[in-house]
């Protein structure tokens, strides 16, 4: 499937479905779990059998993979009576990972013909490939069993699929539990998720099939994930809460594959980031507009980053070692012992969370808060009057909530060098929360080069604080693990207290630089 695909020639009649917007969920299930979840009584089956059919899909992409960079897939997909072509594309909606935009058109034709979308999508396909020409590039060929789930409030579609993903030689074998909206409550398609993972043993799978086919084909695997941005233009404040709580459970769902494929460390990382951020925003929330579940999630995500958070101090120990004090003293036999200890405990460590995020409450969490999203839940717990204060614009709302954090910092941080450690620990964390919020909130000015310049600023005096930390998180774990070896551990503590107490210079300067940065919300 690596040949170039000339456009067919347009047919005679081209029926074409209007732009959605899907919403749907995907489930990763072993063998046993996908036949008792077929049995499921929510399915109301009552002895009828549920629709099936054969599903064999090609996806196009140019040899550049400039669809997939833009976050589109093209794919044709042969039917009884034909074939349809297909264009999802993320981007423009608010529902984070779990919410595209799509569009289909039925087509006598097993080759794509952009042009049968209209002239506005062709476009769009059209400049995300500079006119360079589509190939196949992988295939999956699916055995499909679906259920229509109605109620007095949406309609939802569950689809299990079991079949294969195949690009050139290589094949993945693919069984999943799909949930699809398809009217109604949205919110109805996050709560039937969580009924379901807590009824069978699923996981929450965060890769599309042509996510993974795109992978299979490059002979890839999942890397980690830095960042969702999903506020820029006009945004009320109602809009732009559920779509700063969105960007954050995307990022730390997002990273879940690439754990799982053996990108750990990063993926770790990314994940408490992701969590930090969630709870910097649900705390700016609540103290604007209380909702007890702004409160319950805050704590939810404290739980699951204490969690992820032993794994993460001993990859920062473990480096911060071999960088250092075993670079420095090659010779001293105590560090090897040192690190082994670690290693173990690491693994332990990343045990647990492999555990957290197959279990159906980090599922659950993850669900439960995207409901909530979908229902715009904070507004049940204002008063009628303070309802109008969620249309404002975000922007206005953005620049109070900078200032406040900003000014706060500035008297914190009054004589930086002669700060306690746990002054500056506490420095250290508005630092992150002003961070956060001048990053997720920073699109909504029209000024990219001064958001930039602000949070370098904000970054680089962050992590020179994040450097002490780290020297006396090591400190504590040296007294937990020393044992036996006492030269290597207090040579270890020396290095530590060493970097504690010194680069006083930088730290002035990178303040000073901070308290003259420029504001770029005013």
């Amino acid at each position: 499937m690596s040949q170039a695909i000339l456009p067919a020639v347009r047919p005679a009649v081209a029926q074409i479905k209007p732009v959605n917007r899907e919403v749907e969920l995907k489930f990763l299930v072993a063998e046993v779990g996908f036949k008792a979840a077929q049995q499921w009584p929510v399915l109301g089956l009552n002895g009828r059998r549920p629709s099936s059919r054969r599903l064999h899909t090609v996806y196009y992409d140019t040899a550049q993979g400039d669809l997939q960079r833009h976050k589109m897939l093209l794919r044709m997909r042969t039917l009884p009576r034909g074939h349809v072509m297909t264009l999802k594309w993320s981007g423009g909606f608010p529902g984070g990972l779990f919410e595209r935009g799509e569009i289909e058109v039925t087509t006598a034709y097993e080759v794509p013909d952009p042009s049968l979308f209209g002239a506005e999508v062709a476009g769009m396909i059209e400049a995300a490939t500079e006119g360079r020409a589509l190939a196949a590039i992988y295939a999956t060929d699916i055995r499909r069993a679906t259920h229509q789930i109605r109620s007095e409030t949406s309609t939802i579609e569950i689809a299990f699929d079991a079949g294969v993903i195949v690009a050139g030689e290589m094949t993945m074998p693919v069984r999943e539990i799909e949930l699809e909206w398809k009217a109604g409550d949205v919110a109805d398609l996050y709560r039937l998720g969580v009924a379901l993972a807590e009824a069978f043993p699923v996981r929450l799978g965060m890769l599309a099939k042509s996510d993974r086919g795109v992978l299979l084909a490059a002979g890839a695997s999942p890397k980690a994930v830095r960042s969702y941005a999903m506020l820029s233009g006009d945004l009320t404040v109602d809009e732009a809460i559920g779509r700063a709580i969105n960007s954050c459970l995307a990022q730390f769902a997002a990273n879940w594959p690439a754990f799982e494929a053996g990108d750990a460390v990063a993926a770790v990382h990314q994940m408490r980031v992701a969590l930090r951020r969630l709870r910097a925003m649900l705390g700016l929330f609540q103290r604007a507009f209380p909702c007890p579940e702004f409160v319950s999630l805050r704590e939810e995500a404290r739980d699951i980053a204490t969690l992820l958070g032993e794994a993460r101090n001993l990859d920062v120990f473990m480096r911060l070692v071999r960088e250092g004090p075993h670079a420095a003293f090659p010779d001293e036999a105590g560090f090897e012992d040192i690190l082994q200890d670690c290693e173990a405990r690491r693994e332990a460590a990343y045990g647990s969370v492999r555990d957290l995020l197959a279990a159906p409450a980090t599922t659950r969490f993850v669900l439960s808060a995207q409901a909530f999203v979908a229902r715009c839940g904070w507004r049940n717990s204002l008063p009628a009057d303070a309802l109008p204060r969620l249309t404002a614009p975000a922007q206005e709302f953005a620049a109070q909530n900078l200032s406040r954090l900003h000014d706060k910092l500035l008297k914190r941080g009054k004589h930086v060098t002669a700060l306690s450690p746990h002054q500056r620990h506490e420095l250290r964390i508005g630092l992150k929360k002003l961070r956060y919020v001048a990053e997720l909130f920073g699109p909504l000015f029209d000024n990219p080069a001064q958001v930039k310049s602000y949070t370098r600023t904000t970054a680089r005096l962050q992590d020179q604080l994040g450097t002490f930390n780290d020297m006396n998180v090591a400190i504590g774990m040296v007294n937990q693990i020393a044992g036996a070896h006492l030269r290597a551990a207090g040579i270890i503590l020396g290095w530590c207290g060493r970097g504690t107490g010194t680069d006083q210079d930088t730290l002035k300067e990178n303040w000073r630089d901070f308290r003259k940065s420029r504001r770029f919300w005013d």
